[in-house]
């Protein structure tokens, strides 16, 4: 497989593995974690597989070779909403609505509460980070340069491959710019977690090995 190959081919990988998690929900409230427990199984695994897949790839294509230097990746927190009347749809309920509770990324208001001045309209939405997936080099010093346009607060934090947290918590806040840094000295996938909304509101850079 030539060098040239394997970015998008990687990055194919990277996207079937995102849309996996992003259907998995999470919450910590101890009525939801029957619930939860298999999504969370679930995500854990498709992120091995992914690993896995990484590093297969990268023993077949070879390691890339360039020099060492900084990744900046501006990166956003927004959150996607969507709405619609009870003529159109009827609001989730049941299972659906369970879903939706037990995963802090999601949100629901119902007929009424989505817009006081229309008592049929209902919306959903759900935080998340943009890009939701970024690519560098083993060696990179990794710069994130993140905007919030939604929420009022975000704890966040990078965790690395091996589950060490290499970049601290810190609040970040609507209006405001943060830049978070990190030496990627590990091979695989670092997570940038919003404390709040998790699962949905986690990007993954995926680090590849250097010559």
């Amino acid at each position: 497989m030539k060098k040239r190959l394997l970015y998008p081919l990687v990055a194919g990988i990277l996207a079937v593995g995102l849309l996996a998690a992003a259907a998995c929900g999470g919450g910590e409230e101890e009525e939801h974690e029957s619930h939860l427990e298999p999504r969370v199984e679930t995500l854990e695994q498709n992120l091995a597989a992914l690993q896995a897949e990484v590093t297969s790839l990268s023993a077949k294509a070879g390691k890339i070779s360039a020099p060492a230097g900084e990744a900046r990746f501006y990166v956003t927190a927004y959150e996607a909403k969507g709405s619609t009347t009870v003529q159109d749809l009827a609001p989730p309920s049941g299972a659906d609505l369970d879903v939706i509770e037990a995963s802090d990324g999601y949100g629901f208001k119902g007929p009424g509460e989505w817009d006081a001045s229309n008592p049929d309209k209902w919306g959903v939405e759900s935080y998340q980070w943009w890009p939701g997936s970024m690519v560098a080099l083993q060696g990179d010093t990794v710069t994130l340069t993140v905007f919030i346009i939604n929420g009022n607060k975000h704890s966040t934090w990078v965790e690395a491959p091996d589950g060490t947290e290499i970049v601290q918590e810190i609040e970040m806040n609507r209006g405001r710019e943060y830049e978070l840094s990190f030496v990627a000295s590990q091979q695989g996938i670092y997570r940038l977690v919003c404390n709040e909304h998790e699962p949905t509101m986690t990007a993954y850079i995926l680090v590849l090995p250097r010559a």
